[in-house]
C-alpha cells in the first residue's frame, strides 16, 4: 500500500463512511466538496483499486464547465502529491488519465456519444443539480458499481431530492463551511456577510443547507440548447478579477429574450480578455454594453476593434431592467453558471420587507446580463433589422471558479 501524505478535511471522512451505491455530497460554497472527492478517489485507485482496471468517470454538464473545475483541480492534487506522470495523460480525443492502472475519463454531456457510450464502474456527477433526470438515468444503467454526486443545494425542488435522497441504496452527506479549516478568509468573510443581507443564500451557500423558492428576481425561465434568429442582440459585460468576468450575448424576439454566457472566468487581464473574445468570435458588429467603472478597461477593448461602450446607469437602472425582463420569458442557452446564478438572485430583505434591490452576491452574469438587457429595450428603435452574422460561440464556463 502506497504512502500518501496530504491535508484533508471532515468531508474525506464522511465519505470513507459512505459505502452505499449513490453517494450525495451537498454542501456549502469552498467546503471541499468536490476537492475532497478527488482525494477520494485517487486514494483508492493508487491504494484499495491498484491494478484493477478500474473505469472511472468525472462529468458535467458541458466540457467547458468541466475543463475549468473537476478536471483542473484533479491534475492539482495529482501534481501537489507528485503522482502525475505526463505518459499517463491523453488529451485527445477525450482527457484520460492512467493511474496506478486505473482510467480516469472526463467527460460532458454535451458529448451525448459519452454518456450513452462505454460501461464504467464508477461514476461522478460534478455539479449534479445541473443535470436533467435523463442524464443521470443513462449514466446510471452504465455504472456498475457506484455514483457520486455534488452539489450547493440552491434549488428547493430537484429530482436529486424526490428520486435519488428517497432510495435506501443512497448515503447523504450535508457540509458547511465550517467543515474547511483551509477555505480562503476572503471567501469565508463574504459568506459570513449574507447572514445580514439574505438568510436564504447564507442557509445556502454557508451552511449547506436546502435552500427555499423565496423572494427570486427571476422566476420566468427555462433552457435552451440553441438561440434562434432573433430581433435584437446585445452583449453585457462585467468586469472582475477575484471574481469572475463575465460576458453575455442577449437576444430578444418579442417576448422572449435568450442569453447566453459567452466568458465567466476569475484573475482575467484585459490582455486575456480581448484574446478569449477574439477566439469565441465575439461579433465586432454587436455593441457592448460594459460596467461603467472601468474606462480604461473599455477603451482598451474599443482599440482592439470591438464596438464597447459604458453601461448608462440612469436612475433604479437594475429595477427598471428587471421590470422588463420580468414581463417577458428568459431561455437560458447552454449556459450553466449562469443558471447557477439565476436561481439564487434574490431580493434583499430589511425587517422583514422586500426591497428594490437584489442582494449582492454571486451576481457577476446577473449584471452582464441586465447591462445588455436594459439596453435593448431602451435602444430598440435604433434596430431595423438584426445583424447579418452573430456567432454564438461555446461557453467558457466555470473556467477558473471554485465554489
Amino acid at each position: 500500500m502506497a504512502t500518501i501524505k496530504t491535508k484533508a478535511t471532515i468531508v474525506w471522512e464522511k465519505l470513507q463512511q459512505a459505502t452505499k451505491r449513490f453517494v450525495v455530497l451537498q454542501g456549502a460554497a469552498q467546503s471541499s466538496k468536490t476537492y475532497s472527492l478527488i482525494q477520494y478517489l485517487v486514494f483508492k485507485c493508487v491504494n484499495e483499486w491498484a491494478g484493477q482496471k478500474k473505469i472511472i468517470t468525472i462529468a458535467r454538464k458541458t466540457l467547458p464547465a468541466l475543463r475549468g473545475s473537476a478536471m483542473r483541480d484533479f491534475f492539482d492534487v495529482l501534481e501537489n502529491l507528485k503522482l502525475y506522470r505526463k505518459e499517463n495523460h491523453r488529451k485527445h480525443p477525450v482527457n484520460e488519465y492512467v493511474l496506478h492502472g486505473n482510467l480516469i475519463e472526463f467527460v460532458a454531456v454535451d458529448q451525448p456519444q459519452k454518456v450513452r457510450g462505454r460501461k464504467r464502474n464508477i461514476c461522478w456527477l460534478n455539479e449534479a443539480n445541473e443535470f436533467e433526470y435523463d442524464d443521470f438515468f443513462q449514466f446510471n444503467i452504465r455504472t456498475s458499481e457506484r455514483l457520486f454526486f455534488d452539489f450547493n443545494p440552491s434549488e428547493e425542488f430537484h429530482w436529486i431530492y424526490e428520486k435519488i435522497l428517497t432510495r435506501d441504496d443512497c448515503d447523504f452527506i450535508q457540509v458547511s463551511m465550517e467543515d474547511n479549516p483551509f477555505m480562503p478568509q476572503h471567501i469565508r468573510e463574504e459568506l459570513e456577510r449574507l447572514k445580514d443581507e439574505d438568510e436564504n443564500l447564507y442557509r445556502i451557500y454557508a451552511l449547506g443547507e436546502r435552500g427555499k423558492a423565496q423572494d427570486l428576481v427571476f422566476q420566468k425561465w427555462d433552457e435552451v440548447q440553441e438561440m434562434p434568429i432573433c430581433d435584437h442582440y446585445r452583449y453585457g459585460l462585467d468586469f472582475g478579477f477575484a471574481h469572475p468576468t463575465a460576458l453575455v450575448l442577449v437576444g430578444t424576439k418579442k417576448k422572449n429574450i435568450y442569453v447566453r454566457e459567452i466568458i465567466y472566468q476569475t484573475r482575467l487581464t484585459n490582455p486575456e480578455l480581448i484574446d478569449l473574445m477574439k477566439e469565441y468570435e465575439v461579433s465586432k458588429n454587436v455593441l457592448i454594453r460594459a460596467e461603467s467603472a472601468e474606462p480604461d478597461r473599455i477603451n482598451e477593448i474599443k482599440k482592439a476593434g470591438f464596438k464597447i461602450e459604458p453601461v448608462r446607469k440612469i436612475k433604479n437602472f437594475k429595477k427598471n431592467a428587471i421590470d422588463n425582463i420580468n414581463r417577458g420569458r428568459i431561455h437560458i442557452v447552454n449556459s450553466p453558471n449562469f443558471r447557477r446564478e439565476i436561481v439564487s438572485y434574490r431580493w434583499k430583505k430589511k425587517d422583514g420587507q422586500i426591497l428594490d434591490e437584489p442582494v449582492k452576491f454571486r451576481d457577476d452574469l446577473m449584471d452582464a446580463f441586465l447591462y445588455a438587457i436594459g439596453d435593448i429595450v431602451r435602444d430598440a428603435h435604433m434596430f431595423k433589422s438584426p445583424p447579418k452574422r452573430i456567432v454564438t460561440p461555446q461557453p467558457v464556463a466555470n473556467a477558473g471558479i471554485r465554489w
